[in-house]
């Protein structure tokens, strides 16, 4: 089901911590649309100020409510034609970018079928289909990210997931505009390290570095020409989305991921010894439920810390452990208590 979770939160202790209900976040969750999808996306898809759904075949535009007092209306609108296959619909990952600089934002998708990465333009006010345009083909992609490697301050290069080993590390820059717009493929490794990929300043020299499961790769000046250099500190099992994140305020950015098929929700302590070397402490978020297969860090309440937002993924794997439990939507409040980093688990939907 694609459903717009957009206000209830029942609560639930996950440290030991109790929770104030007058604070509580309420949601309240509105049905969009119940038919099948696996991606999803926001956008300002007709440039009328007002910020649209993209999932699967449609994107959803977002119209005045019907009466004061009411949500907004979402009109859907059918863009293109997907397939489906093994429970999957042929779309795993969405983003929005202007890719051709026409001021409407396109659609960016990947799967781990015959078109792996591929970029839909945006046909704007003219009355013309979405047009598809290949980007990478040779390697499943479960998941792509818009990223900042120029040092711009803008994300507008991609960092794919790719789901064969033997295929190259790549990012992709976005070069051109008009009918010039092109994705320019910068290669990292000669081969992928696994299911997860992240990105974020591991060393704090203003770089954006490339984190994977088995290690990171400390980024150069150059990220078009130089050399990447790989440091393998870690290895984190088959994750999902990797954060860099300095979590407990220490000064030292750690890393903040999950079990994408498995149990665990967890972070990863920086520690750093006064040769430079460094070593990394898991520790423990929440491992009562499976699959949480994507994640994001956003300061839900406030208070100037990232909370962490995650939910367990249908059926990730027909075979994965704890495949059949309950299904839910989760966000995590990081608290200091007694000195310790403590995560208090808010729930947003359970089933």
């Amino acid at each position: 089901m694609f459903a717009l979770f957009v206000a209830t939160c029942l609560w639930w202790n996950v440290s030991g911590l109790k929770a104030a209900g007058p604070d509580e976040i309420p949601f309240r969750k509105q049905t969009i649309d119940l038919g099948r999808s696996e991606s999803v996306t926001v956008a300002d898809i007709n440039r009328d100020g007002r910020l649209d759904i993209v999932s699967g075949e449609n994107w959803y535009e977002q119209a005045l409510p019907a009466q004061k007092g009411e949500g907004p209306r979402w009109i859907k609108h059918h863009f293109r034609d997907l397939g489906y296959t093994d429970g999957y619909i042929k779309d795993l990952s969405d983003v929005a970018i202007d890719v051709n600089g026409d001021g409407y934002p396109d659609i960016v998708s990947c799967s781990y079928w015959e078109e792996p990465l591929t970029w839909w333009e945006n046909p704007g006010a003219q009355d013309k289909p979405w047009r598809k345009t290949i980007i990478q083909t040779g390697a499943p992609v479960e998941f792509v990210f818009l990223v900042d490697f120029l040092n711009t301050g803008q994300a507008k290069q991609l960092l794919p997931q790719f789901g064969d080993e033997n295929f190259p590390m790549s990012w992709y820059e976005l070069v051109g505009k008009g009918s010039e717009a092109k994705w320019v493929r910068h290669i990292v490794s000669p081969h992928s390290y696994g299911h997860g990929i992240g990105l974020g300043d591991i060393n704090k020299d203003g770089r954006n570095d490339i984190i994977t499961p088995k290690g990171w790769f400390e980024a150069p000046a150059d990220p078009r020409e130089g050399q990447w250099i790989f440091h393998q500190e870690f290895d984190l099992g088959a994750t999902g989305f990797i954060y860099v994140e300095d979590v407990n305020g220490d000064g030292l950015p750690d890393l903040v991921t999950s079990m994408a098929h498995s149990y665990g929700i967890v972070w990863y302590e920086q520690k750093k010894s006064p040769d430079g070397s460094r070593t990394w402490i898991k520790h423990v978020i929440d491992d009562a439920w499976s699959q949480a297969h994507a994640m994001t860090l956003v300061d839900l309440n406030g208070d100037g810390k990232m909370d962490l937002v995650t939910g367990k993924r249908y059926y990730a794997h027909e075979h994965d452990p704890g495949a059949n439990e309950p299904l839910g939507i989760y966000w995590y409040e990081p608290v200091q208590s007694n000195g310790r980093l403590q995560w208090i688990r808010h729930v947003i939907e359970y089933q």
